[in-house]
């Protein structure tokens, strides 16, 4: 008698994309839900639907990606680390909106650097164009609330056609690379 191989389907594999979006939609819906907690939602869900194998879609423009590369390693103070750091948000970036899911201490915990040196290195990309920076208020905090990051969709984005078009029409100029005073070709 041969014997058949059956593939083993995990609890996580059953979630459908079908099922995904369904569930995307409630969590974007549901009223009163904090939207710090929305976005981790929703980006667990992005996660677990991804395809079988476990790569996820963002488009990445190869220029941009060098020239932020370029940059922090002749520029940043922690040049390894910024190289480590900026290949580190690209895994939590959230696809609908290119948030960096992650925050400052538990990107500081991936790359093995201080929440401080996280929070220059962030300061430089927001600098460069790279990514940009949003304060949201947090009910009883003080100050001027959470940070939140967002990738330039100049850079990366899941977005296509026309919804690309406008996100990166929106998005602000990433450096422009200079050689002898002319822009690099």
């Amino acid at each position: 008698m041969a014997a058949t191989l059956h593939r083993l389907v995990t609890r996580r594999d059953r979630i459908t994309e079908q099922d995904g979006q369904k569930l995307r939609e409630m969590v974007a819906d549901y009223p009163g839900l904090p939207d710090r907690l929305r976005s981790e939602l929703i980006a667990q869900i992005d996660r677990r639907t991804a395809s079988k194998n476990g790569w996820t879609f963002v488009m990445l423009s190869p220029a941009q990606n060098a020239a932020v590369v370029s940059w922090l390693r002749t520029n940043s103070k922690r040049p390894l680390v910024a190289i480590g750091l900026w290949a580190e948000l690209f895994t939590a970036m959230r696809t609908d909106t290119g948030e960096i899911t992650l925050t400052r201490d538990e990107l500081a915990e991936r790359v093995g650097e201080t929440v401080q040196h996280v929070s220059s290195i962030m300061t430089e990309l927001e600098g460069i164009g790279a990514i940009s920076r949003r304060r949201q208020k947090v009910a009883g905090m003080r100050g001027p609330g959470m940070v939140r990051y967002f990738m330039n969709s100049r850079v990366a984005t899941h977005l296509t056609g026309a919804a690309r078009d406008e996100a990166q029409n929106a998005a602000p100029p990433l450096l422009v690379l200079m050689e002898g005073g002319k822009p690099a070709d």
